[in-house]
């Protein structure tokens, strides 16, 4: 027997000879690091940094969640609708299968030409919350690669054996989630290549690259609109028939050729709060590669919100469903219907560098805060984490309904930053009642919209201050101080704005708009049958709705406007607000067409752009 102390050198032998042999071992494994759409096995421009993710260099994937083949169900077996979390729970990367290939992002390895049968490897992805919410696949028939049949799901335990190792393997990396909160997944995930001499061995040599899920971005004004969004309507609502009508005629000219695309199981006619469409994207071989993800309002009993995901998810299109996240006060719950969740309360500053020299390449997010409270954790926790668009808050608490797109908006414009704020102005449409009481016509009517045949067409009921003129609204004091208070606020979220936007003040549009005193608080009756209670008016203050119909909650579609008919005072057989509205957005290039909202929306304290949504382009580079 060979006393102990012999053993010694040949086991260190030994190991000295497997750790060579392992040395020659090199494992590389590639991802699209430069973000040129492909993997650059023959070069070494995929190479530099590739196990480091950063801002300007990194592999970037998506999260595969929409619904190729409408497999997602709305009710379970028995008929009975699904809960909210069910319904959203299902997408194509829910499962084992790639079920939408075409969003997938590559992944390969470099073939190991010079290694011995015994050779196997592992490869996944780190941390855990990364590794639970990526999925990995193998392209087994590479002649096949848009064939889900063609993919086999690749987990930790997957042992690739020396014959796949030598060829090299074409991979693919897509997400099952995106990032919902910053704090539990960030959205990055490192890659393992382990390579092994031996199977079995803890010894191993190993590689890795780092990719990131695709931010989901909100959609600015620049971008160019492909479908208008609104609500269908039956015999039993023939104002909304009446809206439609005007809307689809209004695309027409505004050039879309793409017909309007209809909500149909609801009679929530207010499109715009409960739904943000927003896009994912990343590089691909022939441009851009993206899919849409439509936003629900973090509004849970609101019962048309759940058509985002039996509707609009499918081929190319996911959805998010707002969880009940903790937050101060109930709003911010996301539970119930608080209007301040709703995403007329949501719009998107295009492209710019701040004044503090941040750049906001896809644009940044602005919401409206109510006082102290603010809108829903869960959304403020989703657009936090993509970390692209931070928010900027604005105050709303002033409106009764308390949203953004009440008095602010973005439009194209000639100058460096390519847009401009346009916000509305009770200071201008009060001049031009001025205007009109100095050259005598202050007996003229202040809202010129004529009731009597809509009210019989459509069974309505006789609008407030219908019967109002010029002079009455002029010697009106209260009114005066309600749209001096408005102004007020108007005043300070425009400081804000500019404070970070490099805009010259100049340079801002304003649209004339009037408002008045809604602050009556107490309980409010939804379409949908559940009672909201409005939140109480805090001391000082009021909650104010739009007096004419208000021109600034329209929609831009490029260079063509869609605005709520303001129905001002008419002189000589024109309408005075009307024709301001017209040569004020002329200043940006824009042509105007209006729609008459009136019973529709504006006496329910909404307007077109409440009414509405668009889906616009999905194809912006936002990583370069």
């Amino acid at each position: 027997m060979w006393p102990l102390s012999s053993l010694r050198p040949l086991a260190a032998c030994l190991l000295i000879s497997h750790a060579v042999r392992a040395s020659s071992l090199t494992p590389d494994i590639r991802a699209d690091t430069n973000r040129d759409g492909v993997v650059d096995l023959d070069g070494d421009s995929d190479v530099y940094s590739k196990a480091r993710w950063a801002d300007a260099r990194g592999a970037i994937f998506l999260p595969n969640v929409g619904d190729k083949h409408l497999r997602c169900p709305n009710e379970d077996l028995a008929g009975n609708p699904l809960s909210n979390d069910e319904l959203a729970y299902c997408n194509d990367a829910s499962g084992h299968l790639l079920l939408a290939p075409e969003y997938i992002a590559p992944l390969r390895t470099v073939p190991l030409s010079n290694i011995s049968d015994g050779v196997t490897a592992h490869i996944y992805g780190t941390p855990r919350a990364a590794y639970e919410r990526v999925r990995i696949f193998l392209l087994d028939d590479v002649e096949h690669p848009n064939a889900t049949k063609s993919w086999r799901l690749v987990d930790r335990q997957f042992n690739f054996n020396a014959t796949q190792l030598r060829e090299g393997l074409t991979l693919g990396i897509d997400g099952r989630e995106f990032v919902q909160d910053a704090a539990i997944w960030d959205g990055l995930v490192t890659v393992n290549f382990d390579v092994y001499d031996t199977p079995g061995s803890a010894s191993h040599v190993s590689d890795s690259v780092a990719l990131k899920v695709a931010p989901v971005l909100t959609h600015h004004h620049l971008q160019r609109v492909e479908r208008i969004v609104t609500t269908d309507a039956n015999d039993t609502s023939p104002v909304q028939q009446y809206f439609v009508e005007q809307l689809d005629a209004a695309r027409e000219a505004a050039g879309i050729e793409t017909p309007l695309l209809l909500f149909n199981q609801s009679s929530d006619v207010w499109a715009q709060d409960i739904l943000e469409p927003a896009y994912v994207s990343m590089p691909g071989p022939d441009g851009p590669i993206s899919l849409r993800i439509m936003f629900r309002s973090a509004q849970s009993t609101r019962t048309g919100g759940r058509q985002i995901m039996e509707q609009l998810r499918g081929p190319g299109v996911g959805s998010f469903q707002p969880g009940s996240a903790s937050g101060i006060g109930f709003a911010a719950s996301g539970f119930g219907y608080h209007t301040i969740n709703s995403y007329g309360n949501l719009e998107t500053i295009p492209p710019y560098r701040s004044k503090s020299g941040v750049l906001y390449k896809a644009g940044r997010v602005i919401q409206g805060k109510h006082y102290e409270e603010y809108p829903a954790q869960a959304i403020r926790d989703l657009i936090f984490g993509q970390g692209v668009q931070s928010t900027l808050f604005l105050e709303t608490g002033w409106l009764r309904v308390g949203h953004v797109d009440e008095f602010v908006q973005f439009l194209p414009y000639d100058n460096d930053l390519g847009f401009t704020v346009s916000i509305a102005s009770p200071r201008r449409a009060l001049e031009i009642y001025n205007e009109a009481q100095a050259q005598g016509h202050g007996d003229v009517l202040a809202i010129s919209f004529d009731a009597e045949p809509q009210i019989e067409r459509f069974d309505e009921v006789m609008p407030e201050f219908l019967n109002m003129t010029v002079n009455d609204v002029l010697s009106n004091s209260t009114f005066l101080e309600v749209n001096a208070y408005a102004q007020k606020w108007i005043d300070h979220n425009l400081d804000i704005l500019l404070g970070d936007i490099p805009l010259a003040r100049e340079d801002v549009i304003e649209v004339p708009g009037l408002y008045y005193d809604t602050s009556t608080g107490g309980t409010y009756v939804l379409p949908d049958g559940l009672d909201y209670y409005w939140p109480p008016v805090l001391e000082g203050e009021y909650q104010l709705g739009a007096f004419l119909p208000g021109a600034i909650n329209g929609v831009v579609v490029g260079h063509h406007y869609i605005s709520p008919n303001p129905f001002g005072p008419v002189i000589d057989g024109v309408d005075l607000i009307a024709q301001a509205v017209e040569a004020t957005y002329a200043r940006a290039g824009m042509n105007v067409t209006f729609v008459d909202d009136f019973f529709s929306h504006h006496t329910s304290s909404g307007e077109v752009h409440c009414g509405s949504n668009t889906l616009r382009q999905t194809d912006s580079i936002w990583w370069q």
